[in-house]
């Protein structure tokens, strides 16, 4: 399932209607058959008072298709037509002819105030406006019809995109349609996933509209499915045993911030880790020496923190690790900071770098490219700005390809944390995460999550392939703990249900 920005959902239109010959109105014809049918799964037809709201793009010519469909359906159907009519294209106006032909009532409108009437008589509207063809801040009586069918009690259904919605960012561009059901068209666009689209879109549903699956290859941005996550995890054979599960080392923890150590030790446990060494200052070792009986913990040097002094030992302990995950709970001093650049620069192996890691990566200016280990980065926005300088807001209009471009840059695997969740590897690809819901933004969930990768990649997955079905796995425990309650539940929560999560995946992804 591709993710397209404005410009790869052009192209994979044109690749549809060239190489593999399908003509531009066999494309419409299906779209706007897609979006009558899709969306009656979740509206009836039958008996609907619907309107269709065309402008005059190839979008308006999905409306007058999918005005034929809702009609054959069994509703009492009317089109609204905004906009010169001249600037129809070929298989728009063919396809208006055919409503019309069909006796369904085209209206050409100049003002929004005109299609009141039939609004407030409609009980479905499909919005066909704009499509992902906007390039500019809506406005003037196109904003002004947006007002009006946000404000009327139909539901409202948008073809592709809802209008004045940017496909690219998930932004509004002036005025933006509230859809109640948003239909995809030929690929899932960034503007559906990225917030505030999410959003704008309602409910989102899919068609590949005729175009094939081969025509997708290349595409670098994809949504990861429980099918993605499922072909990624390990399955154990019965005659599996700890050793061959992974030895996880979790450099993690200082006195007072003991709990972020807990909760990545944890999170490494739900998510299948044979063996789990938590190493930690003697500082803050009472307080985790037994908390979790299944995790061996071992004080390093003297002191409350890591201090650089610390790193020799730390790295002769760490030859014996298939996996290395730090920063949970390290706090930011300079010592702590230095024992970081030190550690890292000795150890050749699957380094998962999380928290107080990542900001000393910053300060430190430690180029990993250039380290002997792989690497996998889980920042969220704040961390991430710190570590390139751009600042959240110039992170967020540019979620997915910010996290592409630093992932390329460095080398790394980057998982950016948020609404939704990017994993950019550096081959210049990524994966955006459908699951998890708000009730995870509570404190701790990110050091599970970094236990929850570091174990898989113990287990044998690619760092990149790790990081992105933990994150998967990550968000599909939080919306099992939401099942219970939507807000309150903690990161133990989610920790729990990461074993169930998995389950699931596999239940679903292998169907």
């Amino acid at each position: 399932m591709i993710l397209t920005s404005t410009e790869e959902a052009r192209a994979l239109d044109k690749a549809a209607m060239g190489p593999w010959g399908l003509p531009e109105a066999v494309l419409m014809e299906n779209a706007g058959a897609a979006v009558v049918r899709l969306a009656g799964e979740k509206i009836r037809w039958r008996g609907a008072e619907a309107v269709i709201v065309c402008g005059t793009g190839n979008n308006g010519g999905d409306g007058f298709v999918a005005a034929r469909y809702a009609a054959e359906a069994g509703a009492d159907v009317t089109v609204l037509l905004m906009g010169d009519a001249s600037h129809m294209g070929d298989a728009a106006r063919m396809y208006r002819h055919a409503a019309e032909a069909m006796g369904i009532p085209v209206v050409e409108i100049a003002r929004a105030a005109e299609a009141l009437p039939y609004f407030a008589e409609a009980s479905v509207i499909v919005d066909a406006l704009i499509g992902t063809g906007v390039s500019r801040a809506v406005a003037g009586e196109k904003a002004a019809l947006i007002a009006c069918m946000n404000d009327a009690k139909a539901a409202v259904v948008s073809a592709d995109v809802p209008s004045g919605l940017s496909s690219d960012t998930g932004r509004a561009a002036g005025a933006v349609v509230t859809a109640d059901i948003t239909v995809a068209l030929g690929s899932l666009k960034r503007g559906h996933v990225l917030y505030p689209g999410s959003d704008y879109c309602g409910t989102v549903l899919y068609s590949s509209i005729g175009i094939p699956d081969a025509a997708r290859e290349g595409f670098p941005v994809r949504l990861m499915e429980a099918r993605d996550a499922a072909v990624r995890l390990p399955v154990r054979s019965r005659i599996s045993h700890k050793g061959k599960n992974g030895f996880i080392g979790l450099f993690a923890g200082s006195a007072g911030m003991e709990g972020a150590a807990l909760l990545a030790a944890q999170g490494a446990l739900a998510a299948g880790g044979g063996k789990i060494a938590l190493r930690t200052p003697s500082g803050a070792a009472p307080v985790l020496a037994g908390r979790i009986p299944e995790v061996m913990v071992r004080a390093l040097g003297e002191g409350p923190r890591f201090t650089e002094a610390m790193a020799e030992e730390a790295a002769a302990e760490a030859a014996a690790y298939d996996v290395v995950a730090m920063g949970c709970g390290f706090g930011r001093s300079e010592e702590t900071q230095r024992f970081t650049a030190a550690l890292l620069g000795a150890l050749g192996k699957i380094v998962v770098i999380d928290a107080d890691a990542l900001w000393a990566v910053g300060e430190q200016r430690i180029e990993l490219k250039d380290g002997p280990g792989r690497y996998i980065l889980t920042p969220h926005v704040g961390e991430f700005a710190h570590l390139t300088g751009l600042s959240a807001a110039e992170i967020e209009a540019r979620r997915i390809d910010c996290a592409r471009d630093y992932a390329a840059a460095h080398g790394v695997v980057l998982v950016l944390k948020g609404a939704p969740t990017v994993t950019a590897l550096p081959d210049g690809t990524a994966w955006v995460n459908p699951t998890g819901n708000p009730g995870m933004a509570s404190g701790g969930m990110g050091d599970t999550l970094t236990g929850i990768i570091a174990a898989l990649a113990g287990q044998g997955m690619a760092p990149g392939d790790a990081a992105a079905a933990g994150v998967y796995l990550h968000g599909l425990a939080g919306d099992l703990a939401a099942e219970g309650a939507p807000v309150g539940y903690t990161a133990t929560d989610v920790a729990r249900h990461v074993p169930a999560a998995r389950e699931k995946t596999m239940q679903d992804g292998l169907r």
